[in-house]
């Protein structure tokens, strides 16, 4: 017979997320993970299939969140809602802004050196889902003749997507909340000078 679970999932997870957001996942090991997320090694190992199986579930929450929730206006938006989401990325005020940086970017950043082929789908997958509703907010805008028809919005969307990674790694690096407010300052300069109305 199976013994009963001593802990929530959904809130063991949170827990995760936040743990290895702020720590990174190299840095963690099993202990400090079963302090900070109130997980059992054992639970760890079976419910989640070990250090990794824990860190992609933290991982589809954060992503999960952030595209059902942050990402969501830039659907029907234009450039007013991707001002509005580049100047989030270092408002204090804002749930996208963080002296961690960016799970996603983090993780990234790491998987550089782990090379592990389900983190880098998991991170691939939020950053294709940040293009496509950059790309779309752009698409809008021309629609609207908010910018130039002719402007090169899958190219731009790359762009902007690369230029938001940049943000939360110094947002890290500084560990300030406002760390890339220089770098949003100019993005939003130049997509200002886009506008045709």
């Amino acid at each position: 017979m199976a013994r009963p679970k001593t802990y929530d999932r959904e809130e063991a997870i949170r827990n995760a997320c936040e743990a290895f957001w702020e720590h990174g996942y190299q840095a963690l090991g099993v202990r400090e993970l079963e302090t900070l997320t109130g997980l059992s090694k054992t639970a760890i190992r079976s419910e989640f299939g070990g250090k990794e199986g824990l860190y992609l579930e933290a991982l589809a929450l954060y992503s999960d969140a952030a595209i059902s929730s942050v990402l969501a206006p830039l659907k029907e938006g234009g450039m007013s809602q991707i001002i509005d989401f580049l100047e989030g990325l270092v408002d204090q005020g804002s749930i996208t802004s963080s002296p961690w940086g960016c799970l996603v970017v983090n993780t990234g950043i790491e998987n550089a050196r782990i090379q592990s082929d389900k983190l880098h789908a998991a991170t691939q997958s939020y950053w294709d889902a940040l293009e496509s509703h950059f790309a779309q907010a752009l698409d809008n805008a021309c629609a609207r003749h908010e910018i130039a028809p002719d402007t090169d919005t899958a190219a731009l969307a790359k762009g902007l997507v690369t230029a938001v990674m940049g943000v939360h790694a110094k947002n890290r690096s500084a560990r300030a909340q406002t760390g890339g407010h220089a770098l949003v300052a100019l993005m939003v300069t130049y997509l200002d000078s886009l506008r045709t109305v």
